[in-house]
């Protein structure tokens, strides 16, 4: 039991200090100066500037050929698709708005309407959306 005891103390023993959190800890600053003079300056910061963007360009992990290919002609074929959609979708919507706005065929608009709201919860409820 003494051993135990003696093992439980060892364990939860106190420091005697508080730890030191992130926020109170000091950071030491690597560059506080700036290299050069006034008129030097700016030709070490460039340097310095390309110098860090080559090192992480070095650290990309760059696509294949192969894909960067495939996700291009993805990425065409989708905008294309798209823009098809949305050009046909605008010229059948001006023209339900053409006929809407007669005071006859109101109730067409309407109609339409209605069926495109209930043809997309249809489709989200089905799960092809």
């Amino acid at each position: 039991m003494a051993v135990e005891e003696k093992t439980q103390q060892a364990i939860t023993q106190k420091k005697g200090k508080a730890t030191p959190g992130r926020r109170t800890r000091k950071v030491k600053n690597v560059k506080s100066e700036p290299q050069g003079n006034t008129l030097t300056r700016p030709l070490y910061m460039t340097v310095d500037y390309f110098v860090n963007v080559r090192s992480e360009l070095n650290k990309v992990s760059w696509p294949s050929r192969e894909d960067t290919r495939r996700l291009t002609i993805l990425c065409i074929n989708v905008t294309i698709a798209s823009a098809i959609f949305l050009g046909i979708l605008a010229v059948i919507w001006s023209e339900f708005m053409r006929i809407g706005l007669n005071p006859g065929n109101a109730w067409m608009l309407l109609a339409v309407i209605v069926a495109m709201v209930g043809g997309a919860f249809f489709m989200i409820r089905r799960g092809s959306i």
